[in-house]
């Protein structure tokens, strides 16, 4: 009775022995596959992160390049992209324009540069864009126009105002193509004075 009991009691512990080894297996196999989920998700999290950084790249080069493709249009709708070639126009048309009155050219000569620089003014006026010659006493506009020479004034209310146009300027859309060469006064207080002595010294 008692050898039985005790071999019960062996195939107890082996049992338990068995299941307790079967537990662990499934412990180290759980852990393992828990493991394995954890790296997936992680490499799963850095490729999403990469694929969200690179997608915010893209959208911010698409944004960019429409911009860029607006700004093209917004200038083409203006012509803005024919500036350049406006400056060029223009330059040559006011830099040149003075062969006109030069003597020693034939009237044949004179007959062509006259048809080539109003063929110039029409492309520049096509295009929006126009002579431009200042009247003498109005006030300069500095964006549209270079100072040559300033002339001295005791009259302070004619300070900055035109007082020659040298050569005509070229504007577009109130910007200069090619900026006009003026003379302007400025006003000198001791001419004012030299004046106001003269004028109450009395007579010798």
């Amino acid at each position: 009775m008692a050898s039985d009991i005790q071999t019960n009691f062996q195939a107890d512990e082996n049992s338990e022995s068995t299941t307790d080894l079967s537990i662990k297996d499934e412990l180290n196999k759980l852990s393992e596959i828990m493991t394995e989920i954890l790296d997936r998700q992680d490499r799963n999290a850095r490729q999403m992160t990469q694929v969200l950084r690179e997608n915010v790249n893209f959208q911010n080069q698409v944004r960019q390049g429409m911009q860029n493709e607006l700004i093209q249009l917004k200038e083409q709708q203006r012509g803005e992209q024919f500036t350049p070639l406006l400056k060029e126009i223009a330059t040559v048309c006011v830099e040149y324009r003075n062969l006109l009155n030069d003597e020693s050219i034939n009237d044949n000569v004179r007959r062509t540069l006259q048809l080539l620089f109003d063929q110039l003014e029409d492309i520049l006026a096509d295009y929006g864009a126009e002579l431009s010659v200042s009247q003498i006493g109005e006030v300069r506009k500095p964006l549209l126009t270079k100072v040559i020479n300033t002339i001295a004034t005791d009259d302070d209310k004619k300070h900055n105002t035109i007082a020659k146009s040298r050569r005509a300027g070229v504007v577009r859309n109130g910007h200069p193509l090619y900026r006009e060469y003026v003379d302007v006064y400025v006003y000198d207080s001791s001419l004012s004075a030299k004046s106001e002595f003269v004028t109450s010294s009395p007579p010798t």
